[in-house]
């Protein structure tokens, strides 16, 4: 009885290592895709910086 239930919980998450391989790469690639449309602002100049560039 006993060896059947650890064998239960072993078939399971054998069962279940793909689902959570999955989800993990989907929530990698949706927070690569979040991170590819963040607009950095640009630094900004200090105004001796933009007068000595004019």
């Amino acid at each position: 009885m006993q060896q059947d239930t650890a064998q239960d919980e072993n078939s399971t998450a054998r069962q279940l290592r793909p689902v959570v391989i999955t989800v993990i790469a989907a929530k990698l690639a949706v927070f690569a895709l979040l991170m590819t449309t963040i607009n950095f602002q640009p630094p900004l100049q200090s105004p001796l910086e933009v007068a000595a560039a004019r």
